[in-house]
């Protein structure tokens, strides 16, 4: 078995073979060798490999299968799994930037995708936490919030793939070795190096170029045998698949579809912002609400007390201090099964957080102040045609079917290709040094055009272009008006919420004082305890459905930006207007 240091003398052996190929793609030259023509046809090209495959084969089959297995194995993942985390990062922050550069808001700085927790490195907490800690917990540990980012980050490496296969050469190689004999036959082998490579040109064709070598032992007392061979070929239409931007169609949707795929990610993080701060307030609201409930059973104890006292002095009935003592009972069970529903809540929204539910965490923070939003319609409106994202990837979504039928007319086109192709074998030779390529070249140009007898599959493609164009604008339309809609009720909605806690602000006052004037007029005895306990529990519900108002005129308000297209949150989740 050859040791490791041979395993990588062949690897060294293979890399300038591999250089010579890029050398190739990048000016159409070998190595330092400008005067070699564009695409090496000439024979003296083939010379200049020469330099550059010499020793590939001095290590044998056994290297040969050893070196495919070390390739095999997993000792490079680790390498592997920095590069790709690299390249599909910089293809996500390169989208992000443009999409939140077309809302005019500077790019955030930016958290690499290794900072995002897979909720198995989470600490138990046992701390205070306000609205932006939420924020920031929930950005690095939610789980759905993970994989959102997981998915952007892997249709980035996909448009990686894309990129490449169109923008650079795609190398490919192979050895082989295989062992041959038989009853009263020397073991004979032959081993095969291949190297090649491709890309695609700015014109619409492709060019190829392959370079391989073999060496034949036949087991007996003869040398060994070497060969090699040279080959290149360009492919180019000439009507169909041919036009400006044609060739390089699918690197363009690639691109968009990313570039969607980055607006949809980045509308979910503004949802999912919105949704944090409002099960947030939610949750103050009920801290709010529990201490109401306290009020409730410390104003209801006080009535029963009352009661008990007016009856004791026969100013009152035994009635009325049963009606004290059930409306007492009645505000207990509220107090407990508000102290629950808050628990609940509290442990979902730790799992909303993507933190253990065995943290101890307490909420703190100012209630949200009801903020004055003036909005006109009309620039509400103008705002949302400008920096919607949903509404700008409906409008480069049209642009994208309008190509397809651009690309759909071109398809009408017969295909008429022009095809170049060079071959060069060497002849053998005992000695790797002594191949010549050039020993047996071949040539050959041609065109080839096709009779378009039966067109109906592309005439129907044609036409379903047609068809899809006239639908897609359509849905631009509708989705347009369905901006306008949603802009408009989101403005109805906000003026409705800011009326209604104007009116709740006057029930609260009109309840408190009509609770001070029924435990007067008890004391007085012109009334019932019933008119005292029915104030205080009117009370204490319209304080808890004024509390639910403020909160949704508060997320009304940030629904109203992100509709208008205004709202932006960072990478650490912070809400940005």
């Amino acid at each position: 078995m050859p040791s490791r240091s041979d395993l990588w003398a062949v690897y060294n052996t293979l890399e300038p073979g591999i250089n010579c190929l890029r050398q190739f793609f990048a000016d159409g030259s070998f190595g330092n060798r400008p005067d070699i023509p564009v695409y090496g046809i000439e024979t003296t090209s083939m010379l200049s490999l020469k330099a550059h495959t010499s020793g590939l084969f001095l290590m044998g089959q056994k290297l040969a299968l050893a070196f495919a297995i070390c390739f095999a194995g997993s000792g490079c993942s680790t390498s592997d799994h920095a590069k790709a985390d690299r390249a599909g990062e910089e293809i996500v922050q390169e989208v992000l930037a443009q999409v939140r550069q077309g809302i005019l808001v500077k790019q955030q700085e930016t958290l690499p995708l290794e900072s995002v927790s897979t909720n198995r490195d989470v600490p138990v907490l046992n701390q205070s936490l306000n609205l932006e800690d939420t924020l920031r917990l929930s950005t690095l540990h939610n789980r759905n919030y993970i994989s959102q980012r997981e998915s952007l980050f892997q249709s980035a490496l996909a448009l990686g793939v894309t990129r490449r296969d169109f923008l650079r050469p795609v190398f490919s190689g192979s050895i082989s070795s295989t062992l041959s004999g038989g009853s009263g036959q020397e073991v004979s082998s032959v081993s095969g190096l291949s190297l090649n490579g491709q890309q695609y040109l700015f014109t619409g064709g492709r060019l190829s170029v392959g370079v391989g070598s073999t060496l034949n032992d036949d087991g007996e007392n003869l040398p060994e045998i070497y060969s090699g061979n040279f080959s290149a070929s360009i492919s180019q239409p000439l009507l169909r698949g041919a036009g400006p931007g044609l060739p390089y169609e699918g690197l363009t949707q690639a691109e968009r579809n990313l570039l969607y795929t980055t607006r949809s990610f980045e509308l979910f993080r503004q949802d999912f912002a919105i949704q944090i701060t409002k099960k947030f307030y939610d949750l103050l609201s009920q801290k709010k609400k529990l201490q109401n409930a306290e009020e409730n059973v410390r104003g209801q104890q006080f009535a029963y007390d009352q009661a008990k006292a007016l009856f004791r002095i026969g100013t009152g009935s035994s009635l009325d201090v049963f009606r004290a003592e059930q409306a007492l009972l009645l505000a207990k069970n509220d107090q407990s099964n508000t102290v629950e529903q808050y628990k609940v809540a509290l442990d979902n929204f730790k799992i909303d957080l993507g933190i253990p539910i065995e943290s101890e965490i307490d909420l703190t923070g100012e209630f949200p102040a009801i903020s004055e939003a003036s909005v006109v319609l009309e620039d509400a409106l103008l705002s949302a045609r400008e920096n919607r994202l949903d509404l700008q990837t409906a409008r480069d979504q049209l642009e994208d079917v309008e190509r397809q039928l651009d690309i759909s007319r071109n398809g009408l086109l017969p295909d008429l290709n022009l095809n170049i192709n060079y071959g060069s074998d060497s002849s053998d030779q005992f000695d790797f040094l002594d191949l010549e390529l050039g020993d047996s070249e071949s040539y050959s140009v041609g065109l080839n055009l096709e009779i378009p007898l039966d067109r109906l599959a592309r005439r129907n493609s044609f036409r379903n272009a047609e068809i899809a164009l006239d639908r897609e604008v359509r849905q631009f339309d509708l989705k347009s008006q369905q901006v306008t809609l949603e802009v408009q009720g989101a403005l109805r909605q906000l003026a409705q919420l800011k009326f209604q806690i104007e009116i709740g602000e006057r029930s609260i006052q009109s309840f408190s004082s009509t609770v001070e004037k029924a435990e007067i007029d008890q004391l007085r005895g012109t009334v019932t305890n019933r008119d005292v306990v029915e104030a205080q529990s009117a009370l204490t519900d319209a304080k808890n459905a004024q509390l639910d108002r403020i909160v949704d005129h508060e997320i009304q308000v940030l629904e109203l930006y992100k509709l208008m297209g205004l709202l932006l949150v960072s990478e650490e989740g912070m809400i940005v207007q």
